[in-house]
């Protein structure tokens, strides 16, 4: 029977602890960075005297060309992951 040191199962949980807690700081810097960036470019179409509609209407344009790059990263990822899959080792 092996016997589990109690200090190593401590720090284990200590570490998912750290990690649990660097992704949720994670997580709220992009969103309050995201809300930050939207309230400025509305505040500078503003300034500039564009009309708010069309303010989010670019918004949108933005996020949607980000929406597909990222789309299309993925895309890709899984599409190289499927041909070293099919053509990896051992595969003739």
């Amino acid at each position: 029977m092996s016997h589990i040191d109690p200090k190593q199962s401590t720090r284990a949980s200590e570490r998912v602890t750290a990690q649990r807690k660097t992704t949720n700081r994670t997580l709220r810097t992009i969103l309050l960075g995201t809300i930050a960036m939207i309230g400025g470019v509305i505040w500078l179409g503003d300034q500039y005297g564009v009309e708010r509609e069309e303010t989010l209407s670019l918004l949108l344009a933005s996020a949607s060309f980000v929406g597909v790059l990222a789309l299309a990263g993925v895309v890709g990822a899984i599409v190289i992951w499927l041909i070293r899959r099919l053509l990896g080792p051992g595969k003739k």
